[in-house]
């Protein structure tokens, strides 16, 4: 039963990486890509210690733009993020090699600009 329903809803590979594609070029509020894009950042920012909200992440992908108290580079890292997610999509049919790893390493936080923890954005 529960493979039953598994199967209903799934998609094949290659088709999600084109509705990603599609969705991103399109710019389409509300898709798959724009939630992807959203959640990938929020959960994995929070992770490594971001004090951002899931609404201020999106706020930050869909306006390029900060509401509220927000630490520098938290901002810059979830910015770094949306750009090495497009990256990777971009790039998901050429074969995985040492140079596409460096190239998206260059949007990681190591990346970000050595702010003080405690400076913040007050909007």
């Amino acid at each position: 039963m529960a493979n039953d329903v598994a199967d209903e809803f799934a998609i094949a590979p290659q088709r999600f990486i084109e509705m990603l594609l599609e969705q991103k070029d399109m710019k389409l509020k509300g898709g798959l890509y724009h939630l992807t894009q959203i959640k990938m950042a929020y959960n994995s920012n929070r992770i490594e210690g971001s004090q951002l909200s899931e609404d201020q992440t999106r706020y930050i992908y869909e306006t390029k733009t900060v509401v509220g108290d927000a630490l520098v580079n938290d901002v810059v890292e979830v910015t770094n993020h949306f750009r090495a997610f497009d990256f990777m999509i971009s790039q998901i049919a050429a074969p995985l090699t040492i140079e596409r790893i460096r190239r998206v390493t260059r949007f990681s936080p190591l990346n970000v600009p050595p702010f003080p923890r405690s400076v913040l954005f007050r909007v």
